[in-house]
């Protein structure tokens, strides 16, 4: 249909776009976290590819899963966590239906799953002297563990832990959006608690990135 990637990122870095640039963000996101689930729980029956490829090849699916959980969680914000195993598709609607995660749960899921991610991956470095553009993209276990400190910073900011909009000091929060921002159920999706914990553990995962084998430099 002529449609190119590189025109729509074209298109979005020149302002060529309107509010409907990226509307279709849910659909695609779900489907490739559907498509990616499906290879992470099938790569390992390919017995052509060495033991060391299928691995890096798992966790490459890994990583792209949970960074479609990122953007969606940079998007919309909590979001529903899909069973690994899928959904049975001949299930009532009622049945099929899940609920949103709260913030903390989406951002504890996708630093998780980076991890096991990193762990998978068999390179820092996608970078060799004939590296084409094909390989420069894949997902390196740097990357898994910046989005995973990403995740956590995330977390750790004002909307997301406990803090009023206005920039109050830190307290229990006893009124605005926070409150209000409820799962059908009325479970809270962002937490009405300051802790302290969550910036030391955004911390913790930065300096992990600062010091992993990939050697990253501050320019």
């Amino acid at each position: 249909d002529g449609y190119n990637s590189f025109d729509s990122y074209a298109s979005f870095k020149q302002g060529d776009y309107d509010e409907n640039f990226g509307s279709n963000a849910w659909f695609q996101a779900y489907k490739g976290i559907y498509q990616a689930s499906i290879f992470i729980h099938n790569i390992d029956m390919n017995y052509r590819l060495t033991e060391e490829d299928r691995l890096d090849m798992k966790g490459q699916a890994r990583f792209v899963r949970a960074y479609y959980y990122w953007l969606l969680l940079r998007k919309y914000g909590p979001v529903p966590i899909m069973p690994d195993e899928g959904a049975d598709y001949t299930l009532d609607y009622r049945e099929l239906s899940i609920a949103r995660s709260t913030y903390e749960e989406c951002a504890e899921f996708i630093a998780s799953e980076m991890v096991k991610a990193a762990n998978e991956l068999q390179s820092w470095s996608r970078f060799t002297g004939n590296t084409n553009l094909e390989s420069l993209i894949r997902p390196t276990r740097g990357a898994a563990l910046a989005t995973r400190a990403l995740a956590y910073i995330y977390a750790a900011s004002p909307l997301a832990n406990g803090q009023l909009a206005n920039g109050s000091h830190p307290a229990q929060v006893t009124d605005g959006f926070a409150k209000t921002f409820t799962n059908f159920d009325g479970k809270p999706l962002l937490s009405l608690t300051y802790d302290e914990s969550k910036w030391a553990r955004a911390a913790a995962a930065c300096r992990d990135v600062m010091e992993c084998e990939a050697n990253y430099e501050l320019y």
